[in-house]
């Protein structure tokens, strides 16, 4: 199953859109939000452009929460936003999810998780703990640069940085 993996939006529409076309073109089926939407606009905007679930954490940045949550529960019902911190499975593969990369790391040190997933940093890596794979996928926004999105294949626990262009 592929998997799309996004982080740090930070209200930059034109980039989130592009990375959920790249998503589409690539057959993912299921997304993963690292947190930090900024306002709730770009948490509609995935909902909408994306057909499958969204998977949400929050981050640092995520400011009116509140808003996010009505727009899950009462129009986006793809739109799932979990807090702080997530713990998913898809078909078999066990996931966790975090905004912050110091608790992602942690997390992947378990042993508990065939991936990790974290955001914050606005840079992209990827690097196997033992047997876990922890991903960063960067940022939609741009900020150091290059805007990044990821592609994960949880067969093979490998993933893929794109750049969004």
């Amino acid at each position: 199953m592929l998997i799309g993996v996004f982080s740090d939006v930070h209200d930059h529409l034109d980039n989130l859109h592009k990375a959920l076309e790249i998503f589409r073109e690539r057959g993912v089926e299921s997304l993963i939000f690292c947190g930090d939407f900024c306002s709730p606009i770009p948490s509609r905007v995935a909902a909408e452009g994306f057909k499958g679930d969204v998977h949400c954490v929050f981050g640092n940045g995520d400011g009116d929460r509140f808003a996010m949550l009505n727009a899950a529960n009462t129009q986006y019902p793809n739109l799932k936003l979990h807090g702080e911190y997530a713990e998913l499975e898809f078909e078999g593969a066990k996931v966790a999810i975090t905004h912050y990369p110091f608790y992602a790391s942690a997390l992947a040190r378990t042993g508990d998780y065939q991936a990790v997933f974290s955001g914050h940093t606005h840079e992209s890596h990827h690097k196997k703990i033992n047997d876990c794979l922890w991903l960063s996928p960067g940022d939609v926004m741009g900020w150091k640069g290059v805007a990044t999105c990821a592609i994960y294949d949880t067969a093979a626990n490998v993933a893929e940085i794109v750049t969004i262009t």
